[in-house]
């Protein structure tokens, strides 16, 4: 499908016009460069503007795409570039790299927070975290049991807090309402591995759209004096105008009647789309209707306007959708993944052996297993398989000898020659009765050859297999 046609549904206002004035200067998908939009602008105005009631506007996106080809960073740095003459002072102030626990969190709001204490406008916790690594982060996030819970609660606009020791005594850090933007990038294969259905019952990724993005063209250098194209891209004044205007005062949405039946006719169909998906799928999509009104007033406040219309909805409805398609794409593709067939235990420890030369030392082995076994399990694999033998190395130094787990040559069990088959006797005609013999006295002699030896079984020799040796 073209971009253009793709895209035209969700364009609306000044941030639909901004983004299509810069498609001809980059090489990024317009979806992407809108989600990358609505992320950083709304961050900008969060908790001056809010919703009919009251709660934050904010939209977090995330962009999935492969490496290089989805051109995530390009849709990143188009997005700075519209905004630039808007936001572009606040976000080199108020941007921070990936965060990977719940304190760090709390810790960054709350200082943000307190940086601003002196300042006309007053306390201000307006933080956006731009993570383009975000598996990293995901990985890191999984040793830190309150990340999910202080971030799904700073999307809500939530208390948060953290409780610190500080020379022998108990600091709580608190920020009452926090402002927190969100916008990240990963890859397709990355998010199968790392996104955790756990967390997304809990309900942390049914806060975030993520949207399935890809490059759009490919540009010429020498087309642009500065051999970068995002420098032809105009500033939208129109943003500007509309930041400025956030800023003045606090600016509550709401809706008109006929917006509020057609936003409840859409929870009505979110609803009924939950009803009918099994619950591993419909966790993401929870708040779809929410996120629908978050960009609904994101796009209304970009126009300077606290009225909802029905085409601000159908637009904000549109994108979400895109965001429903693109995670629906990327859980088909989880399952495929999952569905392979897992190696068993043995497998995976003779190949990693095979990998570092035949030899690795126990603590190798089971740094190497340790994200889905225990040492147990390795050691008891180990010892049951006949090509891998532990050895412990006994040193001079005093603690524990390390043991050494080595792949050696299985002898093959000797071979047996099967017995040949006996010939199965004849059966003789039943002989007639004869007349009684007469007894006699004399007695049989048991004899033998003359010079020939008593005959003796020699038995098969067969070489002995050396038995694994375990360490004590």
């Amino acid at each position: 499908m073209d971009e253009k046609v793709r895209y035209e549904p969700m364009a609306h206002g000044p941030i639909g016009a901004a983004v299509k004035a810069a498609m001809p200067h980059t090489e990024a998908d317009p979806i992407g460069v809108h989600a990358a939009v609505l992320a950083l602008y709304s961050a900008a105005i969060n908790g001056k503007v809010t919703q009919p009631n009251g709660s934050p506007v904010v939209a977090w996106t995330a962009l999935v795409g492969p490496s290089r080809i989805g051109r995530k960073g390009f849709a990143l740095k188009t997005a700075k570039a519209i905004l630039k003459d808007s936001i572009g002072e606040w976000l080199s102030l108020r941007e921070e790299g990936g965060i990977s626990s719940g304190p760090s969190l709390v810790q960054t709001i709350w200082e943000n927070e307190q940086d601003s204490l002196t300042s006309e406008g007053g306390p201000d916790s307006r933080t956006l975290i731009i993570d383009q690594e975000w598996q990293t982060t995901l990985l890191l996030t999984k040793r830190c049991p309150k990340y999910g819970g202080i971030l799904r609660t700073s999307w809500d606009g939530g208390r948060i807090s953290n409780v610190t020791k500080k020379d022998g005594s108990r600091v709580e850090v608190t920020v009452e309402e926090p402002a927190l933007g969100f916008h990240a990038h990963i890859q397709p294969p990355l998010w199968a591995k790392f996104i955790s259905l756990t967390e997304a019952q809990g309900g942390t990724y049914n806060r975030i759209l993520p949207v399935m993005v890809k490059k759009s063209k490919r540009l010429r250098k020498r087309d642009y004096k500065t051999g970068n194209s995002l420098d032809e891209i105009k500033v939208s004044a129109s943003l500007r105008l509309a930041y400025e205007w956030a800023m003045k005062e606090p600016r509550r949405m709401e809706f008109t009647d006929a917006s509020a039946d057609r936003f409840d006719d859409m929870s009505a169909e979110y609803e009924d789309m939950l009803e009918e998906l099994p619950d591993d799928v419909s966790c993401y999509f929870e708040r779809a209707d929410e996120q629908v009104l978050r960009v609904a007033c994101v796009l209304t406040a970009a126009e300077r306007k606290t009225v909802i219309t029905i085409k601000a909805l159908e637009a904000a409805k549109a994108f979400v959708d895109y965001s429903i398609a693109s995670v629906k794409q990327l859980i088909s593709q989880t399952n495929v993944t999952k569905s392979r067939t897992v190696q068993p235990l043995d497998v995976k420890i003779r190949q990693k052996l095979e990998t570092y030369g035949g030899e690795m030392t126990a603590t190798q082995l089971y740094r190497a297993l340790s994200g889905r076994y225990t040492a147990a399990q390795i050691l008891n694999t180990a010892e049951d398989m006949a090509d891998v033998e532990l050895v412990e190395q006994r040193q001079r130094r005093p603690g524990a000898n390390p043991v050494v787990f080595r792949l050696v040559p299985v002898m093959p069990e000797p071979e047996v020659a099967p017995e040949p088959e006996k010939p199965a006797p004849k059966r003789r005609a039943p002989a007639k009765k004869a007349a009684p013999a007469k007894k006699t006295t004399a007695t049989a002699r048991k004899t033998t050859a003359a010079g020939s030896p008593p005959a003796t079984r020699r038995k098969a020799a067969s070489k002995a297999v050396p038995r694994k040796k375990v360490g004590a």
